[in-house]
């Protein structure tokens, strides 16, 4: 996109160098005489200065004064802002460049930028030309009374400063900077370049001077340590080109924020795993990663120019307002991640271990927030799948390994990012239980669908079947769960149908059928609830109950995205047509994201929502509504996710900078293709975690064998307990095996299940319930049911295991049992109960659905060993 600071409407802010969420800086305006800034709502300065120098004046073309020089125009692309200014007699062209790296881990995990500078003689004649730049020690922490230090690095082909604390302090941030980063600044090392620090107000003197003066810097060090606040120390470099008519090769600086290590991350064994940026991997120093990004710059250059040009053809397939949308939102996407590795036992660098974390920048301090990631999957898919199931790896991995039961997936790792703890408190996340749990089944099967790539489907299938069984339980909840907006709606409910379904196609992916079955047919039949409950007046309402509510129901794009067909077409038909009658009287900047909250923008709502419409008028109306506000330049905010459909004010930060901008992919997503997906060896939770030099231990081996020996011989010993079991069983309660948990059966057993047939009539009453047929039959049904459900757990529960163990992973049930009435997907509609003589409520209350109880839990293997042991003593005694 390119606009003129004179247009009308252009964004608040432009982003400048943003690599990682510590390396984020944006300009406000772009106009005249402004500072770079940090992306938060504090509005830090980040002190960058830069001069080109004509014939002895000294035009600005960043910094505070922008003294002289004339903007003329500025250009967005995804990776790179382009400003052009006119200084006396030359044209000046400033590119800042933000490499994204779709095929190469190590480039892309380095966190440094490229500000570029080229200009032309507007006269054809020759001019005395000099260019300069600095940064401030404000780079290096969010406090300007904090003391630094600093120092400079020499080389015949490289030059460079760098800055940090005096005394860092690791994995802090303040005012959402890092407090353990070094700040460096480096160019090409040659005859016509110099360098200098000290009190910047020196040292632009130095540069500045006069006609005698050549715009030259000292080569000197001011090493007078000190606060940030304190004469401001500066670190500059500048260049002298003699007398030329243009400067076709550019002149090019690197600016780059590191921080080793990167990450805190909960491991295995409980402890705290310090895991650095991936790029080291390749380099033994920074100094040779700087030199090495130095040279490769031109191509760099080439590979941004290129992605530039794909992502824009694509995005215009769609429309120029969301070619410009994805142009703005590409790199605050980007950078707002750390791509990780580990070492191993032996000391050397786990290259296979790769894990990506996100901030929930614009937000909180939150390190992989699943709704944040979720919004910005698409673009994530959309660069490269594989950096997809690195996103979600960390998540995956720690719930497996340090919560093995976890019943639900948890919202996030930790609040303090860097650090990545996990978040393990019952208080705090079981209440987005259902979101946090939809998301993860649904980004899992979207990165193995997208990548071709079965490996996490496979190797955290427990963990995902788990999740799924907890959606089954608890998704038509409508009291207990919230959207991370803080709704109980139709909204949440769907991602939680979505997400059984997604476990479905999970499971036959992997040739799990039964697994298949239970988990589409439970979807088909709460979906036939859900629908009968919250389509009201041909809407889909956001409050239960009340045909005037509506909201944008934006979970439905996970059923586009996984290309399920599982949400009839009509749906979304009817949508997009309430949709379109919406948005006459939707503020300017957008449609509410519920109409309990009237007035309120969600920018990566309404991008996922405009993806599931079904006529372009309307799907090109949102996004131009999201444009609209992305394009508000009466206040200098970064691209916001949050604000007023009015007016587009933002309260607080407002999602500005959010990696949720990743949502404006979404159409990009859409059209990628389906790969197929080899079904991976079963295997343990994390082949990745061992070091990647790991060599056999004998000790192990040797303790493995014996192991396996024991083992069988417990196999037999257990063999003919349960046989001695299976004579008294008839005598033993059945509530003495298995408890009437709220969740359904984790592991499940094919035999538990046929051992209790009154389980699937009783399962196949509900889903006759639920058909399409009279409601007063429907509700008679119901209430009948309850009653039989209330006997059937009063029956079962007087005894309740308090623990549970699980040995492997069996088989499970089928649901609902072969010969029961056909599902959903089949197409056949299920016949109607017979009418009873009761008077009803229209619609079934989906949160009385009797799926939580209806297969009984896992065998509590412990306690039953150690009883039929207890029983064995006392006979042989």
């Amino acid at each position: 996109m390119l606009f003129s600071p004179s247009a009308r409407a252009h964004p608040g802010s432009v982003p400048l160098a943003i690599r990682s969420p510590h390396f984020n800086s944006w300009l406000p305006g772009p106009g005249p005489g402004r500072w770079p800034i940090f992306w938060n709502d504090l509005g830090r300065v980040l002190g960058w200065v830069g001069y080109i120098r004509v014939d002895g004046v000294v035009f600005e073309w960043l910094g505070e004064t922008a003294h002289g020089r004339t903007l003329t125009t500025t250009e967005i692309t995804p990776t790179r802002t382009i400003l052009t200014f006119i200084a006396g007699p030359m044209e000046v062209e400033v590119t800042f460049l933000s490499p994204v790296e779709p095929t190469d881990l190590v480039r892309q995990s380095f966190p440094f930028a490229y500000m570029y500078l080229t200009a032309n003689a507007t006269d054809g004649a020759s001019h005395l030309i000099q260019v300069y730049s600095d940064i401030t020690a404000e780079w290096a922490s969010g406090d300007s009374g904090t003391e630094v230090t600093w120092s400079t690095i020499l080389s015949n082909n490289l030059v460079y400063h760098k800055a940090q604390r005096a005394s860092p302090n690791p994995m802090q941030e303040i005012n959402d900077q890092a407090e353990d980063a070094t700040v460096y600044y480096a160019m090409a090392n040659s005859s016509n370049v110099t360098w200098q620090t000290g009190n910047t107000a020196t040292i632009r003197d130095q540069f500045i001077g006069n006609l005698t003066s050549s715009g030259r810097l000292s080569n000197t060090q001011g090493l007078n340590f000190r606060a940030i606040e304190q004469d401001w120390p500066g670190f500059a470099l500048s260049a002298d080109f003699g007398n030329i008519s243009a400067i076709s090769t550019p002149v090019v600086w690197a600016l780059g924020i590191v921080r080793d290590p990167a990450i805190r991350y909960g491991s295995s064994d409980g402890s705290m795993q310090q895991r650095s940026s991936f790029f080291w991997t390749q380099y033994n120093t920074i100094g040779d990663a700087i030199s090495a990004f130095v040279k490769d710059f031109p191509n760099a250059l080439q590979r941004a120019i290129e992605l530039d040009q794909k992502i824009t053809s694509d995005a215009l397939s769609i429309s120029q307002d969301y070619a410009d949308l994805v142009s703005l939102s590409f790199r605050q996407t980007m950078g707002s991640i750390d791509i990780t590795t580990s070492r191993g036992s032996n000391g050397q660098w786990n290259s296979s271990d790769i894990m990506i974390f996100m901030k929930s920048i614009g937000d909180t301090s939150r390190a992989n927030p699943t709704e944040f990631m979720f919004a910005a999957f698409p673009a994530f898919l959309y660069l490269n799948a594989s950096w997809a199931g690195f996103l979600l790896r960390p998540s995956l991995h720690q719930q497996s390994i340090t919560i093995p039961t976890s019943a639900y997936a948890i919202p996030n790792l930790g609040s303090l990012y860097p650090s990545a703890p996990g978040n393990n408190s019952i208080a705090s996340t079981e209440a987005l239980a259902i979101e946090s749990s939809g998301n993860m089944i649904i980004m899992t099967l979207a990165h193995a669908k997208a990548s071709g790539d079965g490996s996490l489907i496979s190797r955290y299938y427990i963990l995902l079947k788990s999740w799924a069984n907890y959606l089954a339980a608890n998704a038509l909840n409508q009291t207990t769960f919230i959207t991370s907006d803080g709704q109980n709606n139709p909204n949440l409910a769907i991602k939680g149908i979505i997400g059984i379904r997604a476990m479905g196609e999970i499971s036959q992916i992997l040739g799990r059928a039964d697994d298949a079955s239970q988990f589409k047919d439970q979807a088909s039949v709460m979906l036939q609830g859900w629908e009968n409950r919250t389509i009201l007046s041909s809407h889909i309402t956001s409050t239960y109950g009340q045909s005037t509510s509506w909201g944008l129901i934006y979970n439905l794009f996970s059923d586009r995205l996984l290309k399920l067909d599982f949400i009839t077409q009509e749906i979304y038909n009817n949508q997009t047509n309430f949709y379109s009658k919406q948005i006459p009287a939707a503020g300017g900047y957008g449609i509410a994201y519920d109409s309990n909250v009237p007035d309120q923008v969600k920018s990566q709502w309404t991008m996922l929502t405009a993806a599931t419409t079904t006529d372009n008028s309307t799907r090109n109306n949102l996004v131009s509504m999201v444009r609209s506000r992305a394009w508000l330049n009466n206040r200098p905010e970064q691209f916001p996710t949050d604000y007023s459909a009015a007016s587009g004010q933002v309260t607080g930060m407002g999602g500005r900078s959010s990696p949720a901008q990743g949502a404006m992919f979404a159409f990009l997503a859409l059209n990628l293709p389906e790969r197929s997906i080899p079904v991976p060896a079963s295997g343990g939770d994390d082949e990745g975690s061992r070091g990647s030099n790991s060599k056999p231990n004998v000790r192990t081996i040797i303790g493995a064998t014996i192991g396996a020996v024991a083992a069988i011989g417990l196999a037999g010993s257990c063999f003919l307990l349960w046989k001695r079991h299976q004579k008294r069983e008839a005598l033993t309660p059945a509530s003495n095996l298995y408890s009437s948990s709220p969740h359904p059966d984790v592991s499940g057993s094919g035999d538990t299940y046929n051992r209790y047939p009154w389980d699937k009539d009783y399962i196949n009453s509900w889903r006759s319930a639920l058909a399409p047929s009279d409601s007063r039959t429907s509700g008679a049904l119901r209430r009948q049911l309850e009653s039989q459900q209330l006997q059937h757990s009063r029956s079962r529960s007087t005894s309740t295991p308090s623990e549970s163990f699980e040995i492997n992973e069996p088989s499970t049930p089928e649901f609902p049992p072969a010969g029961g009435p056909a599902s959903r997907d089949s197409g056949m509609r299920i016949p109607p109960s017979p009418p009873l003589n009761l008077t009803a409520p229209s619609s079934v209350i989906a949160s009385t659905m009797p799926l939580p109880g209806s297969v009984p839990s896992q065998i509590d293997l412990t306690r039953w060993l150690r009883r039929e042991m207890k029983t064995q003593l006392q006979e042989t005694t």
